[in-house]
């Protein structure tokens, strides 16, 4: 699917969210709106992952990495 293509899809929100929404954004920007929240938290998901994923190689170097020779990975591949 391209990245404006936009599809249809069903939320189920209390009724004091929407009316909490609809006091921010006319009520036919909901969509956008949502979308704006939805991208806003799935960046911050990612960007958590990507501090939790650094802290398990906090104070990796290189020496701290195998990298095989040439003639051994020639050797592997036969």
């Amino acid at each position: 699917m391209g990245e404006n293509q936009k599809c249809r899809t069903q939320v189920n929100l209390s009724k004091k969210v929407v009316q909490q929404i609809d006091e921010i954004v006319d009520p036919r920007k909901r969509s956008e709106f949502l979308e704006e929240a939805a991208v806003a938290s799935l960046r911050g998901q990612i960007l958590k992952k990507w501090i939790e994923l650094g802290e398990e190689f906090k104070g990796l170097t290189l020496d701290d990495i195998y990298y095989p020779s040439r003639e051994e990975l020639e050797t592997r591949s036969g």
